[in-house]
């Protein structure tokens, strides 16, 4: 599927290509590197290899290679609940490949235009780390949000991130779409709100409350606004930086070796 590239990108596109990830390949290797400590520590690059059609995800990082093959919200990731949470029984569900087409629709361009809520629990990658890790595989977190209905009425899909500056760039030899990323409270609706793409007051009310020490201690340190880098041909992020804030929040890029090409991972330790 192929972007069409004969006009300058504006906010909706931006949004159309934050949710089109799934459908724009099926094979990845790429080189992570995160300047904030995030999935990884600083300065220690992690080479990634993801094949959505196994489904296989292999990383290596320094002497260790980790290879999973799991949907991440089944058993595999049994820490995400919280102490005294009552699990879901039986078995954890099947791994539906990231490339299904239901209730999804796509823009004449072949971009997506609307997708079911909650689709990514069924659809998602195999992860390393945290939830960012799949996220920046897909981040439509920054195309829809969510809003608490009104009189404890059902929470309504929004914009949850105000999208600016969009603009066509060359980053890292590749084609890129680029805008300056704003998220908002009671609206932006990451993947995890405790490794979010855009870490913010936003995520953090989310995830912990207004009662958070964090927000107490840092809140003027966080962010209001993010550098956000879509890869074109791919769709996943491939470059997030602070415009604001004072050192703290989300820092990360993401470098694209090959796309759609055989892939030649090194086997697990």
């Amino acid at each position: 599927m192929s972007t069409d590239l004969t006009r300058t990108p504006d906010a909706e596109d931006f949004r159309a290509l934050a949710r089109s990830a799934p459908w724009l390949f099926t094979t990845l290797h790429w080189t992570h590197r995160a300047q904030d400590g995030g999935t990884v520590p600083r300065d220690e690059p992690a080479q990634a290899w993801l094949d959505r059609e196994e489904p296989r995800l292999t990383v290596r990082h320094g002497r260790e290679v980790f290879t999973d093959t799991e949907v991440p919200y089944g058993t595999a990731v049994s820490f995400a609940w919280e102490p005294g949470e009552q699990r879901p029984s039986g078995p954890p569900p099947p791994y539906v490949p990231p490339g299904r087409d239901e209730d999804v629709t796509f823009r004449e361009d072949g971009l997506v235009s609307a997708r079911p809520q909650g689709w990514a629990w069924d659809h998602s990658d195999p992860l390393w780390g945290d939830y960012r890790w799949t996220a920046m595989l897909d981040p439509a977190e920054l195309a829809d949000g969510m809003s608490p209905g009104e009189d404890d009425g059902p929470a309504v899909r929004v914009d949850g991130v105000e999208i600016t500056d969009v603009a066509e760039v060359e980053l890292r030899g590749r084609g890129t779409w680029q805008a300056v990323c704003r998220p908002l409270v009671d609206a932006y609706d990451p993947r995890c709100g405790c490794c979010p793409l855009l870490d913010s007051v936003a995520s953090r009310l989310l995830e912990y409350g207004p009662d958070d020490p964090t927000l107490a201690s840092s809140r003027e340190s966080l962010p209001t606004a993010y550098l956000v880098s879509l890869d074109v041909r791919t769709g996943i992020v491939v470059d997030v930086s602070p415009r604001d804030g004072d050192g703290v929040g989300s820092s990360f890029g993401n470098e694209i070796h090959a796309v759609d090409e055989p892939l030649r991972p090194p086997a697990a330790r």
